[in-house]
């Protein structure tokens, strides 16, 4: 048969040989009831298929009961050890042969000649009672011993098609043959059961009356049976190195406490009145435990053979009936075994959750950060996750949170006598968190209580069951940007194998989470990296400013602040030099330290009787910090300044998930300061943004007009159509990159009013502000006239163009006409422009208008790439 065996080369701590020893009988090496359940379904699916008959057996031995009783259990032992050998023998590789419990096994003939299927059985057990033939000598001193066997049949499909009504069927049938032992002819018995049999009981339900019944006479033996049961196996599990490595986990208390538990969870098992129910949910709640804490299968198993051992020797010493004992042993195991599957079956499904976690894709079907946070804190055992980061007075800061205990956490770690610190010499930070941050390994609390790096927080943790803590250092694309912590309900729970290999995997899923977030792409051979850090938090940050003007006034409306560095030498440092080599600590102290200066020159204009509006950046990882509003509104009380003065710049950038950006923007907006998004149509922005969350202010990006020369239609297109966007939303729209006058032309043309731009000013000290004056003048009454092409172009493209899906075009009059004007200043080289515009201006010649339109555009072009 092609059944996959477990292989003996694995390595011992391997899966696979985990799973092998759970369905191996540690005694004699055959496969278990939890591998006959898997055999048996498999045997018979192979036999359906393929049209085949099969026997099933169950084999009870007879007069082994004295072989304990007077040899003892050690020699009974090793008879059960030489009786698998000889069965195995006589029984043939085709054949399947399983231990149950005590001198109880199974036997399934597969493949039976179905001509003569009674021929063909007595053949193969006659083979196979030869195992019992001749005497076993069990030592040299003692005499030889001799058993006997008695065998029940059921086969398939004659007697039934499931495997629970083969195997019942076989036991009654065994029970035949035991009844009629001195009378049979043959030492097994296959058919009907006959009605005169008054001895036959029905078939065995380890939870019915009979079972309540004899179970009633073992239960005052029950703590003597677990006393002897608990000596012998924890003994045994102190000398194994993992064992002994969660035993030390725990306390006097605690190990006092587990004591009691599990020897109330045995009695419970073998407790008259508890149901299949019952049994199976106290066994749901172990699995999770027992998978949590890192007991294996094989553990489970061991501890069931071993107290079925004790069990069995206590007993054979109680004055029972030979039937009564029976029926107890049968219950008893029954319920173990039920116990121990249920058990596999849930330390499978605590491991199958926590790799399903990992399964999902990060940050995708809309997950946010806080949503993997979420999920985390639903796995079985974690009591509370949270994400931590150290702010610019060296203290760690609580990002997000999840769990049951979440807010007790919180409240602990906040509070200042006990919030962990950078600073390694108080014990605020010898912690876990603290230990992550500055070896960027992740630190493992195996026992909480009993961890001398925990002192500090131990009184306030343990009450609330914090038993064991894992903190995981998340790095960015170059550094360390916060810690995550996981605090357990278990001892041991984050040092198991398994677990710690989910540990690595979350540790990589969140590195991958934390690059997708993080604004700015750090590069580690950034050349004077170490350099520009230590100058900025020297104090070498210098803001300089940029008027933002009314290009219909010529009045500066705003002035945006630009950060720069300068060295000890004066030498100034632009942001594209600086900025890649800053971490996100580093723009929070960046903007911490532009917004002071920012409001020191509102404070000081307005000493002055002037009332400046300035506008800074932003950086997405400053506002995302959950202390960023905060910053903000104390500074402003600070220096007194209204929150109308400031605008804040927020970048675009897709690597931020937009529902946590748009969370923090509104704490902002309830503060009053005004909101604009910077550098539009650069990132992620959509008439949806617009609709749903109110920016102030809408900052067109210079990239923009980068092509203005190269593509003037496609940029006036642009430009025309995030104005209009700006306005239909009611939002002030500023136009960045305005280098010379052509372009100021243009974008006041198609609808701009402020903008800002080297044509209009440089950035410049804030000192060199008082001094400043706008190069050009401006006349609110012409703002249709221009001097360019460009600007002729842009006119064009708004009052004369020839659109199909527009209203019916409409010529202006020729006095009207600002852009009749502009060609007449030239009219021998605007000829071939003149005689276009009079056809498309002429209303006697309709059918040629479109033509001379398009015609039109073309020459205008001709005349700016000329």
């Amino acid at each position: 048969m092609n059944f996959p065996e477990h292989s003996n080369s694995v390595p011992p701590s391997s899966p696979a040989e985990e799973a092998r020893l759970a369905r191996t009988d540690p005694l004699t090496g055959l496969p278990n009831r939890l591998a006959l359940d898997e055999y048996l379904p498999w045997a018979l699916e192979q036999a359906s298929q393929q049209q085949q008959v099969m026997a099933v057996g169950i084999i009870d031995l007879d007069d082994f009961k004295p072989v304990n009783d007077f040899l003892g259990h050690e020699k009974g032992n090793t008879l059960l050890i030489e009786l698998t050998r000889r069965l195995k023998s006589n029984l043939g590789e085709e054949n399947f042969l399983a231990r149950l419990e005590g001198d109880e096994f199974v036997v399934i003939f597969n493949a039976l000649i179905e001509t003569d299927v009674l021929a063909e059985l007595k053949k193969l057990l006659d083979r196979l009672h030869c195992a019992v033939d001749s005497p076993f000598l069990l030592s040299e001193t003692d005499k030889p011993v001799t058993i006997g066997m008695s065998l029940g049949l059921a086969l398939y499909p004659e007697d039934g098609t499931r495997p629970r009504e083969l195997l019942r069927k076989a036991d009654a049938a065994m029970y035949q043959a035991k009844v009629n032992k001195k009378d049979r002819r043959e030492w097994w018995h296959w058919g009907p059961i006959p009605s005169s049999t008054p001895s036959i009981e029905p078939p065995f339900n380890p939870f019915g009356e009979y079972a309540r019944q004899s179970l009633l006479a073992v239960q005052e033996h029950l703590d003597r049976i677990g006393n002897d049961f608990f000596s012998f196996f924890y003994a045994e599990l102190k000398q194994q190195a993992t064992p002994s490595n969660i035993l030390q986990c725990l306390t006097p208390d605690e190990w006092k406490k587990l004591i009691e538990t599990q020897a109330n969870y045995l009695k419970t098992l073998i407790a008259p009145q508890s149901t299949i129910e019952s049994i199976t949910a106290q066994a749901s709640h172990l699995g999770q435990v027992h998978a949590l804490i890192g007991v294996s299968g094989s553990w489970l198993t061991r501890a069931m053979s071993t107290y079925w051992a004790v069990f069995r020797r206590h007993l054979d010493t109680m004055p029972l009936m030979a039937r009564e004992r029976h029926r107890i042993m049968r219950a008893v195991a029954a319920r173990l075994l039920l116990d121990v599957e249920v058990q596999l079956d849930n330390i499978q499904k605590v491991m199958d959750q926590y790799n399903a976690l990992l399964s999902i894709p990060p940050l995708t079907h809309g997950r946010r950060k806080q949503s993997e946070l979420d999920d985390l804190a639903l796995l079985p055992g974690i009591l509370a996750c949270q994400v931590l980061r150290p702010n610019t007075q060296g203290s760690f800061t609580i990002e997000r949170s999840s769990g049951a205990l979440s807010a007790e956490l919180t409240r602990i770690l906040t509070n200042p006598e006990t919030q962990p610190v950078l600073d390694t010499r108080v014990p605020a930070g010898q912690g876990l968190i603290a230990s992550a941050w500055h070896t960027g390994q992740v630190q493992i609390s195996n026992a909480y209580g009993q961890d001398s790096r925990t002192l500090l927080w131990q009184p306030f943790f343990h009450p609330l069951g914090l038993r064991s803590a894992v903190a995981i250092p998340i790095r960015g694309t170059q550094d360390i940007e916060c810690i995550l912590v996981l605090i357990g309900k278990y001892p041991h729970q984050f040092a198991i194998d398994w677990m710690q290999t989910f540990v690595t995997s979350l540790q990589n899923r969140w590195h991958q989470i934390s690059v997708t977030y993080q604004r700015v792409s750090l590069s580690p051979d950034t050349p004077n990296a170490s350099f520009y850090r230590k100058l900025l938090h020297a104090n070498g940050l210098a803001m300089f400013v940029q008027p933002v003007i009314d290009l219909h006034t010529g009045r500066m409306v705003k002035i945006e602040a630009l950060a720069r560095l300068v060295d000890p030498a004066g030498r100034v440092i632009l942001p594209n030099d600086f900025i890649p080599a800053l971490r996100a600590s580093d723009l929070s102290t960046l903007f911490l330290q532009g917004l002071k200066q920012c409001l020191e020159l509102i404070q000081i204009s307005r000493d002055n009787e002037q009332e400046v509006h300035i506008a800074l950046n932003l950086p997405p990882s400053t506002l995302l910090h959950p202390e960023c509003s905060l910053w903000i509104e104390e500074n402003l009380g600070r220096y007194a300044v209204m929150p109308r003065q400031l605008t804040l710049e927020l970048l675009e950038d897709q690597e931020f998930d937009i529902q946590e950006v748009d969370l923090a923007m509104k704490r902002l907006k309830r503060l009053g300061v005004q909101l604009a998004i910077d550098d539009l149509g650069s990132g992620y922005s959509s008439l949806q943004r617009f609709s749903d969350f109110p920016f102030d202010i809408i900052k067109i990006d210079r990239s923009i007009l980068k092509n203005i020369s190269s593509d003037p239609i496609k940029t006036l297109k642009l430009i025309r159509t995030m104005v209009q966007i700006g306005h239909d939303f009611e939002r002030t729209v500023i136009v960045e990159g305005l280098e010379n006058t052509d372009i100021i032309e243009v974008v006041t043309l198609l609808g701009g009013r402020f903008g800002q731009g080297y044509a209009l000013a440089r950035p410049m000290p804030i000192q060199a502000l008082k001094s400043w004056t706008c190069p050009m003048d401006f006349n609110p009454a012409s703002q249709n006239t221009f001097q360019s092409y460009l600007g002729a172009l842009a006119y064009y493209w708004r009052h004369l163009r020839i659109d199909p899906t527009a209203p019916p075009y409409r010529a202006p009059a020729p006095e009207d006409c600002p852009f009749r004007d502009f060609l007449l200043r030239h009219p021998a080289k605007n000829k071939t422009g003149i005689e276009l515009l009079d056809i498309l201006t002429n209303p006697n010649h309709p059918d040629k208008h479109q033509e001379s339109s398009d015609q039109l555009r073309q020459w205008l072009l001709e005349q700016i790439r000329g």
